[in-house]
């Protein structure tokens, strides 16, 4: 797990529903504004703010199975070197992320691209089921 010390951390605690992910959105947007020279900055916040949404509806859809609970939330800038981390805790059902599939590209599917997206989208994902927490790691370099 990650034990890297940050120049700027925000701290979230948000119920495990959808109509808390503008508040997400609204605090990556903030602490990247704060950001100078990053290349594509529209681009990148929508980036990043994409792949959080996703592992965001992940938890609430599957961990708590739409039951409620409780996602934690650490939005992490480091400036030497420049990236953004964001922590993703929860105390839902665990995930087998090692046996995950990747989508048919071949095939119009509905669901089943997110964490290929998430994937895509970070330079690092990490998952780190726990006994009292499940813990979700994303990286991007952002200049």
């Amino acid at each position: 797990m990650n034990q890297e010390k940050y120049d700027v951390v925000f701290r979230l605690d948000i119920p495990a529903t959808f109509k808390y992910l503008n508040v997400v959105s609204s605090s990556i947007t903030a602490v990247l504004e704060q950001t100078s020279n990053l290349s594509e900055r529209d681009t990148l916040i929508y980036n990043i703010i994409l792949a959080v949404h996703e592992i965001c509806t992940n938890i609430v859809e599957h961990a708590y199975e739409g039951k409620g609970g409780r996602i934690n939330i650490e939005i992490c800038l480091n400036e030497q070197p420049d990236h953004l981390s964001v922590n993703l805790y929860d105390t839902g059902n665990k995930f087998d992320f090692d046996s995950r599939d990747k989508p048919d590209m071949s095939e119009a599917l509905v669901r089943g691209y997110g964490l290929f997206l998430v994937n895509e989208l970070m330079d690092e994902v990490s998952y780190y089921p726990g006994p009292d927490q499940n813990h979700w790691y994303l990286r991007k370099e952002i200049v």
